[in-house]
């Protein structure tokens, strides 16, 4: 029961997002085609059918819910380290769904938007998530499931604590770079560019990692 508590903004969030997918479910056309991906430039080039948008919403948001409440069940690291866990997954479930929910409401709602946007809010919305996760990084402790998962951290203590400690700082730099571009009007050729120098910034504490188990071997 306590530990429901400690999950309660998350519940109360699941729900609302429920809901408001539930409407657009019943507003948006039947035939609508539902934007799914969107390219280095921000473009959309991948659709889906209302049905399986939706499915698509639900399933995510509720999947992720589970995978992190029920952490203690399968993770074997968990009690070893369970009064760390529980301050770092309460928040880290509410904010990736915070996040999660408002991706997927836009999507269900693009085909009822009759106006163009000035900013691209899922840029925006993607860097702000990479942002707060910078922030929530360092605090992440040793598991499986959670963080970055290399197994060069997985097998060592210190590696895991300092590759999340430059990955917070680069998830940091990542997504202000990604809410930049969303923001400001780039050529396709600097969308480009700036989309795989993002990608290079956010995959870059696997290298470190790999760099800090050299070392100590």
């Amino acid at each position: 029961m306590k530990r429901i508590k400690q999950f309660s903004a998350s519940l109360i969030l699941l729900a609302v997002y429920i809901i408001s997918v539930g409407y657009l479910a019943m507003v948006v056309p039947a035939d609508a085609s539902i934007p799914i991906h969107w390219n280095a430039r921000g473009e959309i080039d991948a659709y889906t059918s209302k049905g399986g948008a939706v499915l698509f919403a639900l399933g995510l948001n509720i999947g992720l819910f589970l995978l992190m409440f029920l952490l203690p069940l399968y993770s074997p690291r968990y009690k070893q380290q369970a009064p760390r866990f529980e301050k770092v997954l309460p928040k880290m479930t509410f904010m990736l769904l915070v996040f999660f929910s408002l991706l997927n409401l836009y999507m269900l709602a693009h085909p009822l938007i009759r106006i163009e946007l000035p900013v691209n809010p899922v840029l925006i919305i993607i860097g702000l998530m990479l942002a707060v996760l910078g922030n929530i990084l360092p605090k992440v402790p040793r598991n499986f499931f959670v963080g970055i998962r290399t197994p060069w951290a997985i097998s060592d203590e210190e590696n895991w604590h300092k590759t999340h400690r430059v990955g917070g700082k680069v998830f940091l730099l990542g997504g202000f770079l990604m809410i930049l571009s969303g923001v400001v009007p780039l050529s396709g050729a600097v969308m480009a560019s700036l989309a795989w120098l993002i990608m290079a910034v956010v995959l870059s504490p696997l290298v470190y990692s790999f760099v800090l188990y050299l070392k100590r071997k």
